[in-house]
């Protein structure tokens, strides 16, 4: 069996993909380029911009054509707004959010797809963020986006994703050190941290994880070993969150 995947959107909806990709996998699904072999079709969509959702219209609708001559299952899930995820609910077999991605073996084999059986994905210490703890297929040996928190609770007037993402919620301190250090001793080389608005990283578990400033520093001596050497960035931080304290972390490592 075989399946597509179409990715729309910021890096932190590409983050996503490369962790479904693995359920897939996991699964026994086979990755193909060519939509027309693929027994399983499916979109991570943005809600942010309509041409985005304009294209996911267009998508589905070709799909759908198929589906008189083959046997296929369509998917959505990825940053969708309400208004547009009832009417997805129509023209797709299934729609999730992406906390929901652990449960995605279940889904299939609830709407009747026969398949080998699937590992155990969701994390029973947090079970709201399970999907965090799969380990993403990257598409390169040499960069990786390592997510740290999802949703936002800024409520921009020009953002929708409060509403497709939800309130924030920070990711294990531990869980993300965990990662970022396997990537770098398995050679990778530039590391992206990720998140609606990484400087308030912990802000929502006060005392359980460490701040923005803290996670920097931690992952910068990590680098300060001679084998070490990498490049860290990180996206999107909310000005006004923007303290001295990462300031002067960042300044404290060789550029």
């Amino acid at each position: 069996m075989k399946y597509g995947l179409i990715t729309y959107g910021c890096q932190m909806n590409i983050s996503d993909s490369e962790r479904l990709s693995t359920v897939l996998r996991e699964m026994g699904y086979e990755p193909t380029e060519d939509e027309g072999e693929a027994d399983l079709l499916g979109i991570v969509a943005c809600s942010v911009r309509q041409k985005a959702i304009d294209k996911v219209y267009g998508r589905i609708h070709e799909w759908n054509l198929r589906k008189d001559h083959r046997s296929l299952v369509t998917f959505l899930t990825g940053c969708v707004l309400e208004e547009d995820r009832k009417k997805f609910l129509k023209l797709f077999d299934l729609v999730f959010p992406i906390t929901e991605l652990p449960r995605l073996p279940d889904m299939i084999r609830q709407y009747g797809v026969v398949g080998p059986s699937a590992p155990a994905f969701r994390d029973t210490d947090d079970p709201a963020t399970g999907f965090w703890r799969i380990e993403p297929s990257h598409g390169t040996t040499f960069e990786a986006y390592v997510p740290i928190q999802n949703g936002c609770d800024n409520f921009c007037a020009y953002c929708a994703v409060p509403y497709t993402r939800g309130r924030e919620v920070s990711r294990s301190s531990g869980h993300i050190l965990e990662e970022v250090r396997d990537l770098i001793d398995r050679g990778y080389r530039s590391i992206t941290l990720l998140g609606q608005n990484v400087n308030s990283y912990g802000t929502d578990r006060p005392g359980n994880e460490l701040r923005f400033s803290e996670l920097l520093a931690e992952i910068g001596e990590y680098g300060e070993r001679p084998a070490g050497r990498f490049w860290l960035y990180f996206t999107s931080p909310h000005p006004k969150d923007m303290g001295t304290d990462v300031l002067e972390t960042v300044a404290r490592y060789r550029s």
